[in-house]
């Protein structure tokens, strides 16, 4: 299988390294001129708990891949979706599948489009990983991955991917309710990601703070009320155990989003909290603390914008 990484930062590499230890012809696609020339020079350096691995990957600037690919694995920033796969459209054949294991909501509408309906894929992940430097990655902590095809389309080759990860050390597996999963994760995120960025710490401190404690749980059922209203049938307790999860076993862990911040870069904070509180609005309920949460970080958005 040739598979290209659109968007090789911290998840986008762990995941490269899954198809390529299964045997995969495996590129690693970013716009970041340093990580992709580290990688080519000294290979993917990857920090998990097993040990440190240096893996011979190959890495390249979107207008540098050679296609077409047969799976193109999109872990873009949402808001970076559409102009990244029109960097990458000379690299999509008519027989390219595309899967999404990005952040948030509405990622398969996103994906609608650039190829037919029935290869298109999504996916949600819940593994830990850090971009510690330039062709560095660090994934300390276990995890799983849930995917299938976005719009009830054949999914043998969805089969033929988590088969992959699966033999390259991450455990994927096909679930039909996919959509559920994703509100999950989302819901997971927007209760997690912006306290951390809010407090520039990690699950750790949150753990440590009932008053944090109380604010994840609240975000929890408020998003789970909202893809209820939505027609998704969300369990709230296996989200709440994973937060739980979160500030003990991934204490250290910096989310995406706490990471964005200290970066000086834009957040998913609109594709997460705020596509809860859309659609939590579009039903006719409130979602006041997630919607609060979404507030403080596009402030924080706005600060960097004047620095």
């Amino acid at each position: 299988m040739k598979v290209g990484i659109l968007g090789s930062g911290a998840m986008g590499c762990l995941f490269g390294a899954a198809f390529h230890r299964a045997g995969c012809d495996v590129t690693l696609i970013d716009v970041s001129r340093p990580h992709i020339d580290a990688i080519n020079a000294n290979g993917l350096e990857l920090d998990t708990r097993a040990g440190v691995e240096h893996l011979p990957i190959p890495a390249c600037l979107p207008q540098d891949a050679t296609g077409p690919f047969d799976l193109m694995v999109v872990f873009t920033k949402t808001f970076h979706t559409d102009r990244a796969l029109q960097g990458i459209a000379h690299a999509i054949g008519p027989g390219t599948h595309l899967l999404s294991l990005q952040n948030g909501l509405g990622n398969d509408r996103r994906l609608a489009g650039v190829v037919s309906d029935d290869r298109v894929m999504v996916g949600a992940s819940m593994l830990p990983s850090d971009l510690v430097g330039p062709g560095k990655v660090r994934s300390h902590g276990e995890g799983y991955s849930k995917l299938y095809p976005a719009f009830d389309g054949d999914p043998a080759f969805a089969q033929q991917v988590a088969d992959a990860l699966t033999k390259g050390g991450l455990p994927a597996v096909l679930d039909p309710k996919i959509h559920e999963a994703i509100w999950s994760k989302a819901i997971f995120n927007a209760a997690m990601n912006p306290m951390c960025a809010l407090t520039l710490r990690t699950p750790g401190f949150l753990g440590a703070s009932e008053q944090a404690r109380e604010t994840i749980r609240a975000v929890v059922e408020e998003g789970v009320a909202a893809a209820h209203a939505n027609g998704f049938a969300v369990d709230a307790r296996p989200i709440h155990d994973l937060t739980q999860v979160s500030m003990t076993d991934h204490a250290d862990h910096e989310a995406s989003m706490l990471q964005d911040i200290k970066a000086g870069r834009l957040t998913e904070v609109d594709a997460i909290n705020g596509a809860i509180v859309e659609a939590a609005k579009a039903a006719g309920i409130a979602a006041p603390v997630t919607q609060t949460l979404w507030h403080l970080v596009k402030l924080e958005e706005a600060k960097l914008a004047k620095s």
